[in-house]
């Protein structure tokens, strides 16, 4: 949700607030009590939409990051493997290939880190037999692999998870469209049923009824309502 929208959910949650504090009224106008019901359930779908958006936002961004974090984690063994008997064997080739460094590694775009890794497990293949007193043996290289395909598939999933995140931002959008149909075409009218009967909480719902800019300390009213008094005895 943007600040608008977390402002205007608070607003639904004062609504219903004001009704679990008077339950009786449900009961003695089923009509309202209906409506009630259908605005609740709009609202734990907007719950529910809305964690699935922050997820879709969140999770795939920390998901990518704890897997490049796995594979530099495995990478870096091999690479400076590699670089040592590069050195010792005056392979400049291979010197090249594993001269970054950590930090570097770390800086590089996802695709070209991707790419670094898999150039270098292909090196670390072609010099196996000379790693092994490095203690890098095909179990290691297949520890490597593994990472090195993780990390592919989490960057290979990034439109998917693009178009996912649009339809819940369209959905999010929509449900707090049907919460203020619900609002502004039932409730709003059913409350008048009541003005003259209980004006104590038909002044309260339309107190709950003003959206609060918390961010900003203003108000804006929903739908202006005069408060109106106890008629006198």
């Amino acid at each position: 949700m943007n600040r608008y929208e977390t402002n205007k959910y608070n607003m639904f949650k004062a609504v219903n607030a004001v009704f679990e504090q008077n339950n009786s009224v449900t009961t003695e106008y089923p009509a309202l009590g209906e409506a009630l019901t259908g605005f609740n359930s709009v609202i734990a779908e907007i719950d529910a939409t809305d964690k699935k958006y922050i997820t879709s936002t969140d999770g795939k961004t920390v998901t990518k990051n704890l897997l490049e974090d796995e594979l530099i984690g495995e990478v870096l063994p091999v690479k400076s493997a590699l670089y040592a008997y590069a050195v010792k064997t005056k392979n400049e080739e291979l010197k090249v290939l594993t001269v970054e460094s950590e930090s570097a590694l770390k800086r590089m775009r996802d695709p070209e880190f991707l790419r670094k890794a898999e150039l270098i497990k292909v090196g670390a293949q072609k010099h196996l037999a000379d790693l092994a007193p490095y203690k890098i043996t095909e179990a290691t290289l297949t520890e490597l692999q593994e990472k090195i395909d993780a990390f592919g598939a989490a960057l290979g999933g990034k439109d998917t998870g693009f178009a996912n995140k649009s339809a819940l931002r369209k959905a999010l959008t929509e449900k707090f469209d049907a919460a203020d149909g619900i609002l502004t075409e039932q409730m709003d009218t059913l409350i008048e049923l009541i003005r003259k009967s209980n004006t104590l909480f038909y002044n309260q719902y339309f107190a709950a009824r003003v959206i609060k800019d918390l961010g900003m300390g203003k108000k804006i009213e929903e739908k202006p309502a005069e408060p109106i008094t106890e008629p006198s005895k």
